[in-house]
């Protein structure tokens, strides 16, 4: 059974950072400007985020340092998250140090996931520069 974006909502409200922020829609921030869709990418949760997506959550939202939900999902090692953010269009934004998410997932050492970004079928737009550019094509 699906759960509903309340459902969501109460899973969030139970992680520290939220506990004193009110969640009333998918556009709400902590205090470090995450959104629930940070949270749930970054728990790998794949029914949560197209639900929160599908709800018209921003899936580029930047929060903390920039990061966007593919960048937590690579943080996380969250490969089928990755995935469904990327299918459900995911853009390849660097963060406020200027790393993509193929490059946050090569400096952790998550090669794994660099292979997600290599694959043809997983690829958005403006992943071609972020290859070129990390020298990894």
């Amino acid at each position: 059974m699906t759960r509903s974006v309340e459902q969501i909502f109460d899973e969030v409200r139970t992680v520290p950072d939220w506990f004193e922020h009110p969640i009333a829609s998918v556009h709400d921030r902590n205090g470090y400007g995450d959104t629930p869709l940070h949270i749930v990418a970054n728990w790998g949760d794949c029914e949560a985020i197209k639900t929160l997506i599908e709800a018209g959550a921003d899936i580029n939202a930047k929060g903390e340092a920039g990061l966007t939900p593919l960048h937590c999902a690579v943080e996380q090692e969250r490969p089928e998250a990755i995935v469904l953010l990327l299918a459900m269009g995911a853009e390849i934004i660097p963060d406020s140090d200027g790393y993509t998410p193929m490059q946050l997932a090569e400096l952790l050492g998550h090669n794994e996931l660099i292979k997600l970004f290599k694959d043809p079928t997983n690829q958005p737009a403006g992943l071609h520069e972020d290859l070129e550019s990390s020298g990894t094509r």
